[in-house]
């Protein structure tokens, strides 16, 4: 069972508010907006960073779902990078269903069918082949080992693919966290605070160590910890916000619970 978040897995509701990483994202263009400008001959800077976050956060819930199939890894390394190259080569953001709002469940639908027209073409798209932003070699290199990890229980690659894209964007989600508290000169202090952001943690890592070791008062260690998880949980919202087309209030917590749902 993968670990959620400490002070994250909530499943009370809130008060009716909407985070400013939300607020933001409602009048600014989202990353599902930012993908579909690809398809345009102007390679925009914004739709590049777009596109490579894209390939980094999915590329191994994609890339799980086929081991989870039966492929071996050498055929899901190529299916995967396989699909992104055929993902902006054949314009399919052009013609997504609008009212497929969610970003994760057009990529999975867009890749079924992918595997499918593969099946049918023996392999003629092969790895390295087509536009690519950039490698994902070094990427790809790990996946076995991490999918190695994954539990041994009998989850379908469905759910596998849904645990993988919730991990994913708790990374993503904490790796900006990370680099504006170094931006903000507090880099070692994140990494001393940051195993708080796990509901399990090594027992010898308290308020009082931590205290000790940051000179700090405990009351003072547990404000920081505090302010800290809110801001990731405004990074996680933000993450989510921006792969819905409609990033209101009432999705962005439907996609919540989906991925607090996924962890479980």
């Amino acid at each position: 069972m993968a670990s959620v978040p400490a002070g994250m897995n909530d499943p009370a509701p809130r008060p009716s508010r909407s985070s400013p990483a939300t607020r933001d994202m409602r009048f600014e263009q989202t990353r599902w907006t930012l993908v579909l400008k690809a398809r345009e001959q102007e390679n925009t800077r914004e739709a590049t960073g777009a596109l490579e976050w894209l390939c980094r956060t999915y590329w191994y819930p994609l890339y799980a779902f086929a081991r989870k199939q039966g492929r071996s890894a050498h055929d899901a390394q190529d299916l995967t990078q396989g699909f992104f190259s055929y993902l902006l080569e054949k314009d399919l953001f052009a013609s997504a269903d609008r009212n497929l709002g969610k970003l994760r469940t057009f990529l999975l639908t867009a890749f079924t069918r992918y595997i499918t027209r593969e099946r049918v073409h023996a392999g003629a798209q092969k790895r390295g082949g087509g536009r690519m932003i950039e490698s994902l070699d070094e990427e790809f290199d790990d996946g076995e080992r991490r999918y190695r990890l994954e539990p041994a229980d009998r989850v379908t690659p469905e759910q596998l693919y849904a645990r993988s894209w919730a991990l994913s964007l708790l990374k993503v989600a904490r790796g900006e966290i990370e680099a504006k508290e170094a931006a903000a000169g507090r880099a070692a202090v994140f990494k001393v605070l940051e195993p708080f952001l796990e509901q399990e943690r090594d027992p010898s890592i308290s308020y009082d160590t931590v205290a000790r070791q940051l000179s700090m008062s405990q009351e003072a260690v547990r404000k920081a910890v505090s302010r800290l998880r809110e801001r990731y949980r405004d990074a996680v919202r933000e993450q989510i916000a921006s792969t819905l087309r409609d990033p209101s209030d009432r999705e962005v917590e439907s996609e919540m619970k989906a991925l607090w749902a996924a962890l479980s």
